[in-house]
């Protein structure tokens, strides 16, 4: 799967993906608008970040509605620069890689509504072409060199959550038992694990049952 769209190219492709042959896109439904609707009713929202943005919605929709939120994540990204005039100054891949644990970030935007009964999340593992315009105009840690897209090249793998022990089973089997942040993040979490710690041990996936010094240690419940 390759394209080549504009500005909300990843949104946009994972909407029509996902919306499925007989579906439709930007559906008004409760005084809101719906990513898609599938044929057979249920909600799909697309999110490529800040789920908080969008928890008042979900709320809603929630009430009486499947709704599936997908969330892409990109395992490889490729960056291509260009000039203001558009000509291409240069392509590389970016050493750093999507991981699942990046979900639990946010989630922490919408906690409470983790394993609810009508909702699923969708992460999305994907190849993701980012174009980047040398214009002046973009953000100083970037050297004035701006985002102007980001688009789905090629979709990896998925995995849907729909319950809470969906999330629990992310915890790395190697964990020792109890564990702190620090085990987790060396067990495979890495900088996630303090946010994937705070919204397991919410939902009650796992347990605080002491301290360790200054850490808290942790338990599957």
């Amino acid at each position: 799967m390759i394209n080549t769209w504009n500005e909300s190219a990843l949104h946009e492709t994972l909407k029509t993906e996902w919306c499925g042959p007989h579906g439709s896109v930007e559906v008004p439904m409760h005084g809101v608008i719906c990513d898609a609707v599938r044929q057979d009713g249920s909600i799909v929202e697309i999110q490529t970040t800040g789920f908080g943005k969008i928890r008042k919605k979900l709320e809603l929709l929630l009430c009486g509605n499947q709704v599936e939120l997908v969330y892409p994540i990109a395992v490889n990204l490729r960056i291509q620069t260009c000039a203001a005039d558009g000509t291409p100054i240069a392509c590389r891949k970016s050493p750093k890689h999507g991981s699942v644990y990046q979900l639990f970030g946010e989630l922490t935007g919408i906690c409470d509504l983790v394993g609810h009964p009508n909702l699923c999340i969708t992460a999305v593992f994907a190849d993701v072409l980012e174009r980047r315009v040398n214009d002046g105009t973009g953000s100083w840690r970037r050297k004035g060199v701006r985002i102007d897209s980001r688009e789905l090249e090629t979709i990896r793998d998925t995995r849907t959550f729909r319950s809470l022990s969906d999330f629990s089973d992310l915890l790395p089997e190697n964990l020792p038992q109890p564990f702190t942040v620090a085990d987790l993040n060396k067990a495979g979490a890495g900088r996630h694990a303090g946010k994937m710690a705070w919204v397991l041990r919410k939902r009650g996936c796992i347990v605080q049952t002491g301290k360790n010094k200054n850490a808290f240690l942790y338990m599957k419940s």
